[in-house]
């Protein structure tokens, strides 16, 4: 319609200035107007009607389109709902930008609230590695040939091979407010195997495809007290209770292997200050890990009555935060850090003997006490640190009969960082465990003297050792991606499979010697670490 007025208006400007034209010739009494314009005028005017008739061709065909395609009932219904639709979104998008959500990624993936009353952590850990184990045709049972005595030539010695060691997923956050804090941390199944090896791993590693490792939530009451209650990994020796995201060797030691009582499950007072924190905790046992605690004293995997332990831990120098690693990186400020735990319980300790040559949990002994006690020292310094730790435990299968097995452990470790992102270790670890005049009990109460050849392999079995490891760490990108290598070296003979609950020396790549005689056991790993 524009197009036609605006040629509308071309047109009678032009008419009006032919007709001023002749209009000033005929005032002028010069001529009559020309034929030739008039001529021209009549086209103007067939043109003018022309373009009219199309224009009011192409209206009639607009209306018809339109009103066969969008002013149906039916098309009008359509659009009623996808307008609904369009605004539902916008209400939404506006209540969520209302309430501020951020999501994204700051070293961890997160969700969080504006006001901080909500957060989700989301966290992964993945460590592969290359492990070599050597052991000496010595550590079989010896050969009686006439007079002499041989060993077995087996082509086990060797054993090698790739593993998952760890693949976890962690979450950690808030909600209600910064004072209720929860984690969840979830591990795939990890056989721990070294290639060639039937053993499969103990119960701390669950055949099945996903492990609960802690599962806690925790109430921060202010002025240092809190409480959390749940399964969590337990504060008695620190070597466990640091990260393995932060570990300066591939793995953690044989004696913590023995004396760790690994995951507990029960709940836990803390009390925390700029120098010193302490917790004690009433709990299932040493390597309950989500297990039933109805009926736990005849049914649960360690038959434990009841279990209490505590930790105490004074700060010389530093701050917290910098004891979660066991390294000390350059540009770190010093720390010291000593500290003492204790876990008590009554009835099971891990892997004994119940009849001569069966290894299994204690049963029917509910007056078995197992004490656990330990002493640590931590030294942290611009690019050097320094561990020591001192373990203890009494087994008394029989409160009333002589028959306490005393074991003790010892673990000394450093290292020191070349540059930045290159540390060399060595560690030195010692085990000692001696039987009383009885080492375990059967089922039936009947004692096993510890003389017993049938008892080999048992946790509380008389045994003593040096291991001594040395190593070297590039950090690529700190502990987030790192690369791990050591070689260790036994002096004796490693006569147990699983310490004391149940923690199986495979994950540690290790072998049980099957004759006390043998020595020289070597194992040799290289692990890759991701941490997201």
């Amino acid at each position: 319609m524009n197009k036609v007025a605006l040629i509308l208006a071309v047109s009678a400007v032009g008419l009006l200035n032919i007709a001023s034209a002749t209009g000033d010739e005929a005032v002028g009494g010069n001529q009559a107007l020309p034929n030739q314009a008039m001529s021209e005028i009549q086209q103007i005017k067939q043109q003018m009607a022309e373009m009219e008739r199309r224009h009011d061709a192409e209206i009639a065909a607009l209306r018809n389109e339109n009103g066969d395609k969008w002013l149906t009932q039916q098309r009008a219904d359509e659009i009623r709902e996808v307008v609904k639709d369009v605004l539902a979104d916008s209400q939404t998008r506006t209540s969520l930008q209302g309430e501020g959500v951020t999501a994204g990624w700051n070293k961890n993936f997160f969700l969080a609230s504006p006001d901080g009353n909500f957060t989700l952590f989301v966290t992964g850990q993945i460590q592969a590695r290359q492990s070599y184990n050597y052991q000496s045709t010595s550590s079989r049972n010896p050969l009686k040939v006439g007079a002499a005595t041989t060993y077995p030539k087996e082509s086990s010695s060797n054993e090698y091979g790739t593993e998952i060691r760890r693949a976890r997923i962690i979450f950690t956050g808030n909600v209600i407010d910064p004072s209720w804090t929860y984690k969840v941390a979830v591990a795939f199944n990890q056989n721990s195997l070294v290639e060639g090896s039937a053993t499969t791993n103990n119960s701390q590693n669950s055949t099945n495809g996903v492990v609960l490792d802690e599962a806690f939530i925790r109430k921060d009451f202010g002025n240092g007290f809190a409480v959390r209650t749940g399964q969590w990994k337990s504060a008695y020796n620190f070597e466990e209770m640091a990260s393995s995201t932060s570990m300066q060797f591939v793995e953690r030691t044989l004696v913590n292997q023995y004396f760790t009582p690994k995951f507990i499950a029960g709940i836990e007072l803390q009390y925390e200050t700029a120098l010193w924190r302490t917790s004690v905790n009433w709990n299932d046992g040493g390597g309950n890990r989500n297990v039933s605690g109805v009926g736990s004293s005849s049914t649960s995997e360690n038959n434990v009555q009841w279990a209490t332990s505590g930790r105490a831990e004074l700060k010389l120098a530093g701050e917290w935060g910098q004891f979660r690693e066991m390294m000390s990186f350059r540009g770190r400020e010093d720390g010291i850090l000593i500290g003492a735990a204790y876990n008590w319980q009554r009835g099971g300790a891990g892997n004994v003997p119940t009849s001569a040559g069966v290894s299994g949990p204690i049963v029917g002994n509910d007056d078995g006490i197992n004490f656990s006690y330990t002493a640590d020292f931590n030294l942290r310094s611009n690019g050097f640190s320094f561990f020591a730790a001192f373990l203890g435990n009494s087994f008394y299968s029989r409160p009333d009969g002589p028959d306490a097995v005393n074991s003790l452990g010892a673990v000394v470790q450093g290292g020191f960082f070349l540059s930045d992102d290159i540390e060399i270790t060595a560690r030195w670890e010692w085990l000692n465990v001696s039987g009383g005049a009885y080492s375990v009990v059967s089922s039936g109460n009947t004692p096993i003297p510890a003389t017993s050849p049938n008892a080999l392999g048992s946790a509380l079995n008389a045994q003593h050792f040096s291991v001594y490891t040395v190593g070297a760490n590039y950090y690529i990108s700190g502990n987030r991606v790192k690369l791990n290598a050591d070689v260790g070296y036994v002096a004796g003979a490693i006569m147990f499979s699983t310490g004391l609950f149940n923690q199986n020396i495979i994950g540690a790549d290790y072998r049980t010697d099957q004759n006390s005689s043998a020595t020289g056991q070597v194992v040799a790993r290289i692990q890759m670490q991701l941490l997201f």
